[in-house]
């Protein structure tokens, strides 16, 4: 089977030769550890990981080269720095501290849309039908994705996610109360957005796989409430669901932190598959996922903390999410970028442990 097969035949519960063996991504400082514990140092990158230790290609990383964002993009621009970090006005317009050195979460200072007037002026570079959303080679690319056997997918910044982007988490949140017109605006032309932006791949039929990408949960419930959530976002998502169903896509998936219990009922509600990578910190299993919701489709929730601590507790994640391979539409992998405590024995000790349990032919239900 090619890998599009095989990641589309068991993502919808049927049978496969084997279980695709993937990772969602790597963090740099990773690699920088590795390559002092024996990773060649030709291996820069996941793609380069995936080759050497003979990994699925990861759908995280292998998005068609499609601009969602804001276009043309906002200069970017240093605004002040240190030997430490420096205060940057990004290509979305965003203005943060960040490190220099290591990758990490910056600091948010200010965001380009603060109310109506604001997200007017952004609109001018939001029309989903430009030209240039597409790379000059885009034809040339996704022929050859296919005469690979890849699988072609696309990561959409959906309804909560792309204005949480450009207005900042607590802001959106809270616009949703205090400016509900700003809100409705918002989610409605991001569905036309996603129509216009996705109209040629779809009326080809050549799209397999969207990830909707709306990372709306912290630790302990949903950023903004399930009432909420069904008043606002699940009529558009429902849409574009469904015009992505008629387009021909067989796989669609929520990305999510956090603890997504209240979210997944209405996600599947909505036409979605699923939803990852099943955050265990944040109380995500997907055993407890899949036993509320017998036909959701799963990746993640492997407990990186667990794959740090060594081999035992890699055989002890493996021996207790066997049940979901065993039923099928569940990729087994870290709960998010594998971080720099993982060492590189362990990590090959781990990938070895997943490469025999998913070797064997699954059969489907």
């Amino acid at each position: 089977m090619t890998e599009r097969e095989r990641f589309l035949n068991y993502m919808q519960f049927r049978p496969v030769d084997r279980i695709p063996l993937m990772e969602m991504g790597v963090w740099p400082e990773t690699l920088d550890r590795w390559h002092y514990e024996g990773l060649p140092t030709w291996v820069t990158g996941l793609r380069h990981l995936e080759d050497y230790l003979r990994l699925d290609r990861s759908f995280n990383c292998n998005w068609l080269p499609i601009n969602d964002g804001v276009y043309p993009p906002f200069e970017t621009k240093v605004i002040s720095e240190t030997d430490e970090e420096q205060i940057v006005s990004d290509a979305d317009g965003v203005i943060c501290r960040q490190r220099k050195h290591h990758r990490t979460i910056p600091q948010y200072i200010e965001f380009p849309v603060k109310n109506e007037a604001d997200y007017r002026h952004l609109c001018s570079r939001l029309y989903g039908n430009e030209p240039g959303r597409y790379s000059a080679d885009f034809a040339a690319d996704l022929h050859w994705r296919r005469q690979r056997g890849e699988i072609i997918g696309v990561n959409f910044k959906g309804f909560f996610g792309f204005p949480r982007n450009h207005m900042g988490v607590e802001n959106w949140c809270l616009a949703f109360y205090d400016q509900p017109q700003l809100v409705e605006r918002v989610i409605a032309d991001r569905l036309q957005f996603g129509k216009e932006l996705l109209r040629p791949l779809l009326a080809a039929r050549v799209l397999d796989f969207v990830q909707i990408w709306e990372d709306m949960s912290y630790k302990t419930a949903s950023l903004i409430s399930p009432q909420c959530v069904r008043q606002t976002m699940l009529p558009a998502c429902r849409e574009l669901v469904a015009c992505l169903r008629e387009g021909g896509v067989q796989v669609i998936m929520v990305d999510s932190d956090g603890l997504v219990d209240e979210l997944m009922p209405l996600f599947l509600e909505a036409g979605c598959d699923g939803m990852h990578p099943c955050e265990i910190a944040a109380g995500s299993d997907p055993l407890l996922l899949r036993r509320r919701h017998p036909r959701c489709a799963l990746m993640g929730g492997m407990d990186k903390r667990a794959i740090a601590s060594g081999p035992d507790g890699v055989d002890a994640e493996l021996e207790r999410l066997a049940p979901l391979l065993e039923e099928g539409a569940f990729i087994p992998m870290l709960d998010h970028f594998v971080p720099p405590d993982v060492s590189y024995p362990t990590y090959c000790y781990y990938v070895e442990r997943r490469r025999e349990l998913l070797s064997r032919p699954h059969p489907g239900r």
